[in-house]
């Protein structure tokens, strides 16, 4: 029995050791810059390199931008093109705060001229907890942050999981057998999707030791002197939630706490803000407005274009808070 136990625990350990070993090469996410074996793409798109290049190497005189997270994936270009006669390009990276968007702008004012940046921000950007993506720095946007490191981090959270273990898989199978999946295409746009006729998931909610970050909040600051200084139309609102995902946050009264404070010093930091985290989202309580509690879809991307863009007078959805 004491045998079967030491094999147990010793054979244990080196599958766990292998298993950690394989996604550490693959890095299926790029969170920690490896490609040991020289794979062309990972599990998940690399927004930032392939974003930046699209952009880079565009013929086209952008003049309005879409900057977030991935919960700004689906913000159609070409409904800003009709609602506002500028050409659009959309700039949404995943997992992403305050520093990627500077970067981002900075990225933007060396190439064009735009008049018009559309930001939407996370709740969860605000929150010093919530880590700054090490893609960024692995990026060719960490070029346009000098005074910026890369957090020293050997493994990441998420690399600790089956999905992970599964996407290393994935990665191999698709570089050795497949056919990578592109998907984002012209002007920065995200791929068409059907939509899951299901009820709406509610994702992992914000860390109950939401801790709001006074830096992000100055990184903020910099992005609205850098739009007055370049005389750029900045609009600037919150990615719309699930009335479940809102709901969940009010419940508990720390974080509850802390979303009142993100909205107050968003308001104070840019003049002007528009929440689409209240209680107006209950009418849009389904899949055709979002595809979980944290992304909306296409139909509410352009119903949020709408109110921000076309002076609709008549909208059941937001609220624009100011000082």
């Amino acid at each position: 029995m004491k045998n079967f136990i030491i094999t147990f625990f010793i054979s244990s350990a080196l599958i766990l050791s292998l298993c950690i070993g394989l996604i550490t090469a693959i890095d299926p996410y790029d969170k920690l810059g490896n490609n040991f074996f020289g794979f062309e793409t990972k599990a998940v798109a690399q927004s930032r390199e392939n974003k930046f290049h699209m952009f880079e190497s565009s013929k086209k005189d952008y003049t309005a931008f879409i900057l977030g997270s991935s919960a700004a994936h689906r913000y159609s270009t070409k409904k800003i093109n009709k609602l506002t006669g500028l050409t659009a390009f959309n700039y949404a990276v995943q997992h992403s705060t305050p520093i990627d968007y500077l970067a981002i702008i900075k990225h933007i004012l060396s190439k064009s001229t735009p008049k018009l940046i559309l930001l939407q921000l996370d709740f969860a950007g605000l929150d010093e907890t919530y880590k700054v993506d090490n893609r960024l720095f692995n990026s060719p946007l960490n070029k346009f942050l000098k005074d910026q490191k890369p957090s020293k981090i050997l493994f990441h959270n998420n690399n600790f999981t089956l999905d992970a273990l599964r996407d290393s898989f994935r990665v191999v199978f698709v570089n050795k057998f497949g056919t990578a999946r592109h998907i984002y295409l012209e002007d920065g746009n995200y791929l068409n999707e059907k939509p899951k006729r299901k009820a709406i998931k509610i994702r992992q909610g914000n860390s109950i030791a939401y801790s709001f970050s006074i830096e992000r909040v100055r990184i903020l600051k910099k992005i609205n002197d850098l739009c007055v200084e370049n005389q750029i139309r900045l609009v600037v609102f919150s990615a719309p939630l699930s009335i479940d995902h809102v709901e969940k946050i009010q419940s508990l009264e720390h974080l509850s706490n802390m979303h009142a404070k993100f909205k107050t010093e968003m308001t104070k930091v840019f003049g002007s803000f528009w929440d689409f985290q209240n209680s107006t989202v209950s009418k849009y309580n389904d899949y055709n407005y979002f595809l979980d509690s944290t992304h909306p879809s296409k139909e509410m991307s352009s119903l949020v274009l709408e109110i921000l863009l076309g002076n609709k007078e008549n909208h059941l959805l937001g609220e624009k808070l100011t000082q």
